[in-house]
């Protein structure tokens, strides 16, 4: 049951972070060039660009999570190095660590899932995902 509360935790925290940021990122959504298709200089939209949105996506995120994680990694090391006898500054430092740390192999494991839940549905033709051109 702790386990089920600390997840939706993360899950929590992740959600309203992104929704909080996600106003000063779309500057870069249109730098990253995310969408593929649609524009006066590209073709129109067809199912096939949704893949490709889809994985510009993750990619995008990918660029996103790394170096936070490792910023968080960071600041919960901090923590437990500057909290001299505080017990609960040790704790709440590890488990800075310990979020950012499970956050990290989630963002990493989620290309084997995706990649994984494709081939079954599709009985293994298609893959890898992030290789499928329009």
């Amino acid at each position: 049951m702790k386990l089920m509360s600390y997840i939706a935790k993360i899950f929590r925290v992740s959600f309203t972070f992104l929704f909080s940021v996600s106003f000063a990122l779309l500057p870069l959504v249109t730098i990253a060039a995310l969408v593929p298709c649609g524009t006066s200089t590209t073709p129109p939209c067809t199912w096939c660009h949704l893949g490709q949105l889809i994985k510009n996506i993750i990619d995008f995120l990918m660029y996103i999570v790394i170096p936070l994680a490792a910023v968080m990694i960071v600041v919960g090391g901090i923590m437990i190095m500057t909290a001299g006898s505080s017990t609960e500054r040790v704790a709440k430092g590890k488990e800075i660590v310990t979020a950012a740390v499970v956050g990290l192999l989630i963002a990493l494991l989620s290309w084997l899932i995706i990649d994984m839940i494709i081939k079954l549905l599709t009985g293994g033709r298609i893959g890898p995902w992030n290789k499928l051109t329009c």
